[in-house]
């Protein structure tokens, strides 16, 4: 990925960026935290399906805190429907 880290879905218009604020529809304002191409699937003997699934790491001061999640995951295609 470029230095800038940001990505954009073939499938969509919006683009999102490693630092950048955005609302979601489950979480409130969340923050992207990281951005990485994944795989879809691995086994248990450990062998990965590579594909171009790219999947977003985000942190949410309503899921942070005291008992609360430190960061949360979705497939670019589920984070950008989350916050359209």
């Amino acid at each position: 990925m470029s230095d800038r880290e940001d990505v954009q879905n073939s499938g969509h218009k919006s683009v999102v960026e490693r630092g950048e604020a955005y609302d979601h529809a489950e979480h409130g304002r969340v923050k992207i935290t990281g951005i990485w191409k994944g795989v879809q699937q691995v086994d248990a003997a450990r062998n990965a399906d590579e594909t171009g699934v790219i999947v977003v790491r985000y942190s949410s001061e309503q899921t942070g805190g005291a008992g609360g999640v430190d960061a949360l995951t979705d497939t670019l295609d589920e984070f950008l429907a989350a916050i359209e």
